[in-house]
């Protein structure tokens, strides 16, 4: 049996499947800011319909951020994607669908530095030119930061092999290097992260402890 320390208590398992999920990356230079739910979001569906008609700034260069930018772009009267780099790292797929919206904008080589606040609510955006240095505020709602996730595998305190990003190694039926333990969802090593490959996996993973249990 497994022995899991919880804070309800120690729970003995003969099969477990960890999916704790991941978090969003946050960039450094903006905590402690407190604008968090006043402006500032890592989860533009979430929040994206409270800024209908707005200025918003997308923070990121991968398919996260460019997707969270073509479903802002429904809502929001104007979409600013910043990226450190000079090019997109999302797959072409996007690249086609921002270069036929309007509403959104692009800036390269750019990186975020500073948010402001006033009365409780996010208003503009310091960012810095990477080329020359240059600093500029831009007049904004909300800044929604798509910079990548974390995955929740602090626990586990080197009791599975992780990937270098932290993710759990794992096999396509979610099998880890320890029989009985099986990983689903965002906290596994993946190319794709979507809710409907988490659930998924949440079914073959629940299949395989069923037939690990019954051996």
């Amino acid at each position: 049996k497994f022995r899991i320390d919880t804070n309800a208590g120690v729970l003995y398992a003969r099969a477990v499947i960890i999916a704790t999920g991941a978090k969003p990356l946050q960039l450094p230079q903006l905590e402690g800011m407190n604008l968090e739910g006043k402006g500032l979001s890592y989860c533009a569906t979430c929040d994206g319909s409270f800024f209908r008609g707005k200025t918003v700034m997308v923070v990121g260069g991968g398919n996260t951020a460019a997707a969270d930018a073509i479903y802002l772009s429904r809502l929001a009267e104007h979409v600013i994607l910043v990226h450190r780099r000079d090019k997109l790292r999302a797959t072409p797929v996007y690249h086609e669908q921002l270069a036929k919206l309007e509403n959104v904008s692009f800036m390269w080589s750019t990186e975020v530095r500073a948010l402001r606040g006033e009365e409780g609510k996010l208003v503009s955006a310091q960012v810095e030119h990477l080329g020359d240095g240059a600093l500029e505020t831009v007049p904004v709602d909300g800044v929604f930061v798509a910079v990548g996730t974390q995955p929740n595998t602090e626990f586990l305190a080197g009791a599975l092999p992780l990937d270098a990003g932290g993710y759990i190694v794992a096999s396509e039926t979610g099998e880890t290097s320890i029989p009985g333990v099986f990983a689903a969802g965002d906290v596994r090593a993946k190319a794709l992260r979507q809710v409907v490959t988490a659930v998924s996996e949440g079914a073959v993973c629940a299949e395989q402890a069923a037939n690990h249990v019954a051996i």
